[in-house]
């Protein structure tokens, strides 16, 4: 199978061509070429990574990879998915105990922080970024895997509390764009340039406290 596309799969295609055939996928294989696929995509860029290498890095065959995985780009969706899943607001307000406006907000907003602030996620603006000039293509994959879901359930939470009269809130979207523009700031871009290598809690912390103050003063009702 060739790994290069002229064109590249849209979400509902790439649901089609997942396989629906032959005995069911075994988890553990599964988790194992998406965690190699993950490290790799990182470290070599899309158009750098093969299958060839996702197989060997996982332990599998070549044939077991596409057994899971119909393509490369669908490869690449899916660790997308999996990795920013794990920072949605739900999963932030499992660890509140009191609801309140301030410490729902709080916990969401250090939860998008330390992905926005991330390795994974600086080192994946740098993949998208080597790979504009070939088109948007691989970028809407991006788009589609993750932070469009992850903004629309900001959105979501967000309208939560506006409807329950604490938040005074026209536009959601706008809102929430602003949240997340609040929660990246100085810090963002200076780990995006290469001048900050790393980013504590305690600097995520602050980052989320200042963007939360912020967001506050603007549609605290």
């Amino acid at each position: 199978m060739t790994e290069t596309a002229t064109a590249l799969p849209t979400s509902d295609q790439a649901d089609e061509n997942r396989p629906t055939r032959g005995r069911p996928r075994d988890s553990e294989k599964n988790s194992a070429i998406i965690d190699a696929a993950s490290v790799l995509f990182l470290e070599n860029g899309f158009d750098g990574t093969s299958m060839d290498e996702v197989a060997k890095r996982a332990g599998v065959s070549k044939q077991t990879v596409y057994s899971h995985f119909s393509s490369k780009e669908q490869l690449f969706s899916e660790a997308i998915h999996i990795t920013i899943a794990k920072y949605f607001p739900d999963a932030a307000l499992e660890m509140v105990e009191i609801h309140t406006l301030e410490s729902d907000l709080v916990a969401v907003a250090e939860t998008y922080a330390r992905l926005l602030l991330s390795d994974q996620a600086i080192a994946m603006h740098r993949v998208l970024v080597a790979a504009a000039g070939k088109g948007p293509e691989l970028a809407q994959i991006f788009w589609q895997a993750g932070p469009q879901e992850m903004n629309e359930k900001l959105e979501e939470f967000i309208g939560t509390w506006a409807n329950k009269g604490e938040l005074k809130i026209d536009n959601l979207e706008k809102a929430s764009g602003q949240l997340i523009t609040l929660l990246k700031g100085k810090l963002h871009f200076m780990r995006e340039i290469g001048m900050a290598d790393s980013v504590t809690e305690a600097e995520v912390k602050e980052q989320a406290a200042d963007a939360v103050a912020c967001f506050l003063k603007l549609y605290k009702a």
